[in-house]
């Protein structure tokens, strides 16, 4: 009797059809049609939640959890605990798009003050403050704006998409627009757990961020001070058969450390 062969998940789905998508060059010189990205993303985060077999959470820091990644494009879960945010940062020339699968986020766009573009001099100042809501997609360029990220909800888990991959980016200070470079890691590559700093040295690190002034670089869970390099194909890999939390409550429990919520109760 022949094996009956299991249809594919709906990220497995989500990510070939993105990698289609991002085979077309277009004459602008990006990859991809931004529309039909946001789309997929759309559709996808509507209807599906095995999003959540990449949800590992870090106690200090929001988390990096690669799901896909081609010379083209890069696509990861990040997970955020309530008051966890992103540096001020730029996206390297990249297009981003984020799609809030679970919770709430707010962006804070930032660009300097003496041009109101992100590619100045001198001290930045907020240009705009919005929300980024369960079941919506946003979308930044370096050509509108920096920008923060922040959970505002006790967990949010966000799907990110940037094409190009960005391995390294500009980290600012708001009060003198110095810039420091931050090459970029993972918490986790297809489910599985990257090296990181020592549980001490991580909560020493988280402390002394909290403590010192918005313009501190320390690490973070996603292993910021060192490249991770990634060999794949472009669609998703796995390590093995997961359960599925298809009834876990909402909003999901803050995890303890390297937990992924489909090991939850």
């Amino acid at each position: 009797m022949e094996a009956i062969e299991e249809p594919p998940k709906p990220m497995e789905v989500l990510v070939k059809a993105i990698h289609t998508e991002f085979e077309n060059l277009q004459s602008d010189g990006a990859y991809g049609n931004g529309e039909i990205i946001q789309n997929l993303l759309l559709d996808y985060i509507s209807n599906h939640n095995d999003w959540r077999e990449y949800a590992f959470f870090c106690p200090y820091r929001y988390s990096r959890n690669l799901v896909a990644k081609s010379d083209e494009y890069e696509l990861m879960v990040i997970c955020w605990s309530k008051g966890q945010a992103s540096p001020i940062h730029n996206h390297e020339g990249s297009r981003c798009w984020m799609a809030c699968a679970s919770g709430m986020l707010q962006e804070t766009q930032y660009v300097y003050q003496n041009n109101k573009t992100s590619y100045g001099t001198g001290p930045l100042e907020s240009s705009l403050v919005s929300t980024i809501d369960e079941g919506t997609v946003g979308y930044i360029t370096d050509d509108i704006a920096l920008h923060v990220i922040e959970s505002i909800e006790p967990v949010s888990i966000s799907i990110h998409l940037y094409s190009r991959p960005i391995t390294e980016c500009n980290i600012y200070c708001p009060t003198t627009g110095n810039i420091t470079r931050r090459k970029l890691g993972y918490f986790t590559q297809f489910k599985e757990k990257c090296p990181q700093p020592s549980t001490a040295a991580a909560a020493a690190a988280a402390a002394a961020a909290a403590a010192s002034s918005s313009c501190s670089n320390s690490p973070t869970c996603n292993s910021p001070t060192s490249s991770t390099s990634t060999t794949s194909s472009p669609l998703m890999q796995s390590n093995g058969a997961s359960s599925p939390l298809a009834n876990a409550p909402s909003p999901i429990p803050i995890p303890t450390p390297f937990t992924n919520v489909n090991m939850m109760a």
